[in-house]
Formats: C-alpha cells, structure tokens, sequence
C-alpha cells in the first residue's frame, strides 16, 4: 500500500475527462490514451508494474483491493467527484490499463454483472 495517493495527482488532471467517457460507456467502448512519462514521473521504478483492471458496479468499486495503488487512486477521485458518483450508481463498467497505456470502460453485460456480484 506505499504507492496509495501517489497517483492521484495524475487522475485529478484527468477527470473531467474521464466522467465524459464513463457517461458514453452505454453506447460504446471508451479510451483514454495516456502518456508513459506520466507514470514514470510519478512511479517509484521505471519497471513498475502499471496495468490493472476493475470493475464498478453500481457506484461500488469490485475486485479493486487487488489492483495497485494507481488503481485504488484512480477510484478514490471517482468517488470523492459527487457527479462521477451519481454517474456511477446505476453503471456496470470494467476499467482496465494495459501496457499500451491506454485506459478503457467497457460496459459490462447483465449476465456477467450477476456473477461478479455472487463472486463478491
């Protein structure tokens, strides 16, 4: 848990943007291109390991203790912005980096909404 609140700085800079993508996430899959440099700078290795995945369930974050820092930073802005918040109540989305860098919300199908909440 050192990298917690490491990452928010980047995020903040990054959610208007991101609360544009979430609301359009019904019609299609979102991208947020970000830049490698960005981690780098605020990463503690240059090797670090900075993909994860999530999932946001009715305003909850699942399967996020897991995840990395940057990923627990990435939700503590989501849920401290009131409107991302209401946004967010009656969404299902995954959110994913991967290597490329490249933030993704993809809606997430009833069926298996069902089962990451029996998981739970």
């Amino acid at each position: 848990m050192l990298d917690d609140g490491r990452f928010m700085v980047l995020w903040q800079k990054y959610a208007a943007v991101i609360h544009v993508l979430l609301k359009n996430t019904d019609s299609d899959v979102q991208k947020l291109q970000l830049y490698k440099h960005e981690f780098d700078v605020l990463g503690q290795k240059q090797k670090a390991n900075m993909t994860f995945s999530f999932n946001l369930i009715n305003g909850r974050a699942v399967n996020i203790v897991s995840t990395t820092g940057i990923a627990r930073d990435l939700w503590q802005v989501l849920d401290t912005k009131l409107a991302t918040r209401q946004l967010l109540k009656d969404r299902k989305i995954k959110v994913s980096v991967g290597k490329s860098y490249e933030l993704l919300f993809e809606k997430i199908p009833e069926a298996v909404c069902e089962e990451l909440i029996e998981q739970v």
